[in-house]
C-alpha cells in the first residue's frame, strides 16, 4: 500500500525555481531531517534512494508531494511558526490551496493503464550514445521503454513491493523531445504517453531529477477509482 500526500500552495513558482524551493523548504523544516532534501547531513553525500519528498510546479503554483514515511516528516515543516520561504532572494509566503491524501494499491494488474510523462530525463551518458546511434525511431522508442520499465521496477522495489509478475510498458506517443538544463548539465528531456500494467498515482515522479519536477507522471485513465482505494 502506498500513501501519498500532494500539497498546493498559493505561492506563485517558475519551473525553474524548484529547486530553490526545495533548499527553502528543507532550511525552514531544518537540515537534519533529511528526507526533504536526500543529502547525509552529518558526512555529506547523497541518498541513493527514491526521494519520498518531491517538490513541483502546478499550474504555477508551488506544490508538494510526499510518500509514506514523508508524510510523517512533513510536520516538521508545517510545525514552524512562519511558513515564509526565501526564493532567490525574495520573501515567498506559503497558504495552503489544497490537500489531498491517497492511498493506492502497489502491484502489477492484469490491464494496462495511460500515463502521460513530462520532461522525463531518462538518458544517462552512456545510453545517450546508444540511443542517437540509433537508425530509427522505432529503435528509439524501444530503448525508451526499456528504460522506462527498468525505473518502474526499481520504484516498486524502493517502495517496498516486490513485483509478482512481468511489468510490461508500451511508448505510445513520443510528444516531446528537447535539450533542457540539468545542473548546468545540457540533456534530452521527454515527454511522451505510455502504457503499462503498474498503477501510479498522480504527480508522482520518474528518473533523474523526480525530486524537483522532472519525468512528472499525469494518469489519462477515465476511471481512476481502481487505482484508488481509499481518499480521505
Amino acid at each position: 500500500m502506498l500513501r501519498l500526500l500532494s500539497v498546493q500552495f498559493d505561492t506563485p513558482l517558475e519551473p525553474w525555481e524548484l529547486p530553490a524551493f526545495r533548499g527553502a523548504v528543507a532550511k525552514k523544516a531544518g537540515w537534519e531531517h533529511e528526507l526533504f532534501h536526500n543529502h547525509k547531513a552529518e558526512t555529506g553525500g547523497f541518498h541513493y534512494r527514491f526521494p519520498l519528498i518531491q517538490y513541483k510546479q502546478d499550474h504555477g503554483r508551488a506544490m508538494l508531494v510526499c510518500l509514506n514515511e514523508g508524510i510523517e516528516e512533513l510536520h516538521h515543516f508545517f510545525s514552524q511558526p512562519d511558513w515564509t520561504l526565501t526564493l532567490n532572494g525574495r520573501p515567498a509566503p506559503v497558504r495552503i490551496q489544497r490537500l489531498d491524501v491517497k492511498q493506492y494499491q502497489l502491484g502489477v494488474w492484469e490491464k494496462p493503464f495511460r500515463y502521460h510523462i513530462r520532461q522525463w530525463l531518462a538518458l544517462n551518458e552512456e545510453n545517450y550514445e546508444t540511443y542517437r546511434n540509433h537508425g530509427s525511431l522505432l529503435e528509439k522508442i524501444f530503448q525508451l521503454q526499456q528504460i522506462l520499465r527498468n525505473q518502474l521496477v526499481g520504484l516498486l522495489h524502493q517502495l517496498g513491493y516486490t513485483p509478482e509478475h512481468t511489468i510490461e510498458v508500451f511508448v505510445q506517443n513520443l510528444r516531446d523531445e528537447r535539450w533542457v538544463s540539468y545542473k548546468g548539465v545540457k540533456v534530452l528531456a521527454f515527454s511522451l504517453e505510455f502504457s503499462c500494467n503498474v498503477a501510479l498515482p498522480d504527480y508522482i515522479g520518474i528518473g533523474k531529477g523526480c525530486s524537483t519536477g522532472w519525468g512528472v507522471v499525469k494518469n489519462l485513465n477515465i476511471e481512476k477509482s481502481k487505482i484508488r482505494t481509499r481518499e480521505k
